[in-house]
């Protein structure tokens, strides 16, 4: 296949602008460079209506419209996607979480094309989505391809039952010069220090732990503020703590921003103190902004965050560990210094959105070849249960 001939329909469903967003739209970006066009599809359900993923393609310049869809079970929406796969000439349906894997399978089977799909975090069948994990479990397993965002995840789909010759580890990865701009790390010798968080609002991210640590914190460092940027649906819990260690004086909920680069150049140290994590795309920017980290041992974030080289890593729920940790950075300013360098130098090396967007070029060309072969044979199109895509 010739370079410029894959076309790529892009299918997710969006409940905010979170890491599955940032990446897509990252990957939208770059993917001209590696040959690829892309048609980028957005649900849109009248009843929890939520465009800003929407309205920040428009602005980075990528074309996206939306498939609405009524409730749960929408035969219509599975033709409008269906409608954009005849009308745009796709080679290619990718799918980004369990709606649009579901959707995007019948749509891309009925149209005859290979789909793929991006498992960003993906849980299996655990009772937080109960049946609609246990359909995508289904439905993946007929996928001609599957990219995790980690080993981590890679071993969750295994464990499910999906074959390994269909799964791929594909690295998340950013513009990083788009953040190389904040400058250099070292926290202020005198003045308020500031810890910066950058996440869903969602209790797994660890709120719980690094609010725990604060109490101390706040003694050895007077005017110590943690400004923390996101959304998600645990805001109301969240502040409830706050509220009750009474840190409403030190801690700053700053919402949704769209100039991430000035948000990540306004604090002195970075921290993520999650639970589960597949590969945090607001640690692969803040490692690009120079930034030191301090971060749990979960998911890829070890693969990220090299202990005492590019950051600091703890182990989740340890409120103590965390603590000290975050002490360490606000007192040692040189470390600051030499981790925020190699992690910029470690990201700008290995997770940039051009080599991921290679790597996914590589991805549907190896599904289309495949698709090739079994039409010159005249059969349908293969499940790649025994064949095709590198293992994880």
């Amino acid at each position: 296949m010739q370079r410029g001939d894959v076309k790529v329909l892009q299918l997710i469903s969006s409940g905010g602008y979170y890491g599955a967003e940032n990446m897509l739209l990252n990957l939208c970006a770059s993917q001209e460079k590696a040959g690829c066009s892309n048609s980028l599809l957005l649900f849109y359900n009248v009843h929890v209506p939520n465009v800003e993923f929407y309205e920040r393609a428009r602005r980075r310049g990528i074309s996206v419209r939306m498939v609405h869809c009524k409730g749960r079970a929408d035969w219509r929406a599975v033709e409008q996607i269906q409608d954009y796969i005849r009308e745009d000439s796709i080679d290619v349906v990718h799918t980004h979480g369990y709606k649009a894997d579901l959707y995007g399978y019948v749509a891309a089977r009925r149209a005859g094309k290979p789909i793929v799909a991006t498992c960003h975090n993906w849980v299996g069948g655990t009772a937080a989505l109960g049946i609609y994990n246990r359909l995508d479990r289904m439905a993946l397993k007929r996928f001609n391809a599957i990219a995790t965002v980690s080993d981590a995840v890679s071993e969750r789909l295994l464990r499910s039952g999906i074959s390994a010759a269909k799964i791929k580890t594909i690295s998340n990865g950013i513009d990083v010069e788009a953040f190389a701009a904040a400058p250099l790390s070292a926290p202020a010798s005198s003045g308020a220090k500031v810890i910066g968080m950058v996440a869903r609002l969602d209790l797994q991210k660890g709120f719980e732990y690094l609010l725990g640590a604060l109490g101390e914190l706040c003694s050895l460092f007077p005017g110590l503020k943690v400004v923390i940027t996101g959304d998600g649906p645990d805001r109301n819990a969240i502040e409830q703590m706050i509220d009750r260690q009474g840190l409403q004086r030190n801690v700053i909920l700053a919402g949704s921003q769209t100039d991430m680069p000035a948000v990540y150049a306004a604090m002195d140290i970075f921290v993520l103190p999650s639970l589960n994590e597949g590969l945090p795309m607001t640690v692969l920017e803040a490692m690009a902004a120079s930034r030191p980290i301090v971060a749990t041992r979960v998911g890829a974030i070890p693969s990220l965050v090299r202990d005492g080289e590019t950051g600091l890593l703890v182990n989740p729920r340890d409120v103590a560990g965390l603590r000290d940790a975050v002490a360490r950075l606000l007192t040692d300013h040189e470390l600051c210094r030499r981790m925020a360098a190699e992690a910029r130098d470690w990201v700008g090396r290995h997770y940039t959105s051009d080599a991921m967007a290679l790597q996914y070029r590589l991805m549907y060309d190896e599904v289309l070849g495949t698709q090739r072969l079994a039409q010159a044979a005249g059969a349908e199109i293969p499940d790649r249960s025994n064949a095709g895509v590198r293992s994880a």
